[in-house]
C-alpha cells in the first residue's frame, strides 16, 4: 500500500463518520485532511477503509468512492493509518500546517492473511502469566490501570525464550476498554520489548470517547482525564514550546554526565527555552539537550503505588512528581501536541516512565480552560 499527494480533488456525496476533539472545534488554525483509497492493481475505489490519524480520536471510514475526509484537524506531524480487510496496512508520516487543506491518494496492495493463525495455539497457564506481565508492562500498574481491560488478549502471542527478554505480538488489532478515562482503543500493535529495565513498544491507537452512563460518570471521567495529562510527558513538551514551563509548575534541572554516568550532584536549573529551536518545517521544533532533565512537577502527588513500582518502600508518596530525560538521539522533533517524531528517539525515566496506555489521554486532548 502506498500513499502519495493527489493534486486533484473532486468532493463525492458521502456520508463520513468523524470523530473529533471539540477544542478544535472553533480554531481558525486547524487544517483539512481529505483523499481516496484505491486498488493499486485495478485502480478501483476501495470502500470500508479504516483510516484514522494515530493516537487520535479523529477517523472515519472511506465511502463507497473510496472517498475520506478529516476536518479540524491541529497542525503538526501526523501518521495517517489506514487499514482494510483483504489489504495491507500503511502508516504514513505527514505534516499539516495550520490552514492548509492537504489532499492524498492511497494506494492498497492486496495482501493474502492466513486467518486461522489469528486465533490457533495453546493459550495455557503461561500463557496467561505471561498476558499479565503485559498488563503490567504494557497497560501500566498506577491505579487508574486496574479499570482498563483488553477485549481481545487472544490475538496475542509472547515470546521469552531468550533470558530476559520478553516480546509480544498481536496478531490483530488490540481492542481496549479504559474505564478509568472513558475511552475505547483500537491499537495496531507494531513493536513490544522488554528487557531488564527496558520496556518499548510503537504502533497506531485509535481512542473513540465512550458513551457515559450518567453525569457522573462523566465528571468522572473528566477528572481522571486532566489529571492523567497534567504532569505528563506531553504536557512537559507542549509547555516548553508554549513557554509556560514555570506557569504550568514544573522545575527543570539539567544533569551532567560523569565518568561513571550520569550524576545527580552539582544539578543546575536550566532555561528550557534554551534547549528549544525552530525546525526546518513549520509548526515543528527541534528539541535538543546532552546528559539527562530532571523535570519536576509540583501540582500533583505521587500516585501511592509509583512507590512500590519503583521499589522504593522506605518512603511514602512525595507530594511532587520527579522524572527524567534522555535523549537517544540530538536533537529530535517534537510538535505542538507533544509528539515526539522519532520513533524511541527519548527514554524516560521515573514518574513518566511510570505512567503507560492506561494514562494515556489522546494527542489534541487538551483540559478546559486550558
Amino acid at each position: 500500500m502506498r500513499i502519495r499527494p493527489f493534486s486533484i480533488f473532486v468532493l463525492s456525496l458521502c456520508t463520513l463518520t468523524l470523530y473529533i476533539s471539540e477544542l478544535y472545534a472553533q480554531n481558525p488554525d486547524i487544517a483539512d485532511i481529505e483523499g481516496r483509497v484505491i486498488n493499486i492493481e485495478t485502480g478501483t475505489p476501495l470502500a470500508d477503509a479504516h483510516v484514522f490519524l494515530s493516537g487520535t480520536t479523529i477517523g472515519t471510514i472511506s465511502n463507497t468512492q473510496g472517498w475520506f475526509r478529516f476536518r479540524n484537524v491541529p497542525p503538526g506531524s501526523h501518521k495517517l493509518t489506514i487499514s482494510i480487510i483483504g489489504f495491507g496496512r500503511i502508516s504514513q508520516d505527514i505534516i499539516v500546517q495550520a490552514g492548509e487543506s492537504k489532499s492524498i491518494l492511497v494506494e492498497a496492495e492486496p495482501k493474502v492473511y492466513e486467518m486461522n493463525e489469528i486465533y490457533v495455539g495453546n493459550l495455557d497457564d503461561r500463557w496467561e502469566r505471561y498476558l499479565q506481565r503485559f498488563y503490567r508492562l504494557f497497560i501500566g500498574e498506577s491505579q487508574r490501570a486496574d479499570s482498563v481491560r483488553i477485549l481481545n488478549p487472544e490475538v496475542l502471542r509472547f515470546d521469552s525464550r531468550w533470558w530476559g527478554r520478553f516480546t509480544a505480538e498481536a496478531m490483530a488489532p488490540l481492542i481496549i476498554e479504559n474505564n478509568a478515562l472513558g475511552y475505547q482503543i483500537t491499537y495496531y500493535l507494531d513493536d513490544f520489548y522488554h528487557s531488564g529495565f527496558i520496556t518499548k513498544w510503537d504502533g497506531d491507537p485509535l481512542f473513540t470517547e465512550l458513551t457515559p452512563r450518567d453525569s457522573l460518570q462523566a465528571a468522572y471521567w473528566n477528572k481522571n482525564r486532566k489529571e492523567a495529562f497534567y504532569g505528563s510527558l506531553r504536557h512537559f513538551l507542549i509547555a516548553i514550546q508554549e513557554k509556560r514551563i514555570p506557569d504550568d509548575g514544573f522545575i527543570v534541572h539539567r544533569l551532567p554526565r560523569d565518568i561513571q554516568g550520569i550524576s545527580r550532584q552539582n544539578r543546575f536549573r536550566t532555561n528550557t527555552d534554551r534547549l528549544l529551536r525552530e525546525a526546518d518545517e513549520e509548526p515543528l521544533n527541534r528539541f535538543n539537550f546532552s546528559g539527562r532533565l530532571e523535570i519536576i512537577y509540583t501540582r500533583q502527588e505521587e500516585d501511592p503505588r509509583y512507590v512500590q513500582w519503583a521499589r522504593d518502600l522506605r518512603r511514602g508518596p512525595a507530594r511532587s512528581q520527579t522524572s527524567f530525560l534522555e535523549l537517544n538521539e540530538r536533537p529530535i522533533t517534537i510538535d505542538p501536541d507533544g509528539e515526539i517524531i522519532e520513533t524511541y528517539g527519548a527514554t524516560r525515566f521515573g514518574y513518566f516512565s511510570f505512567h503507560r496506555l492506561a494514562d494515556k489521554t489522546p494527542r489534541e486532548y487538551r483540559p478546559d480552560n486550558w
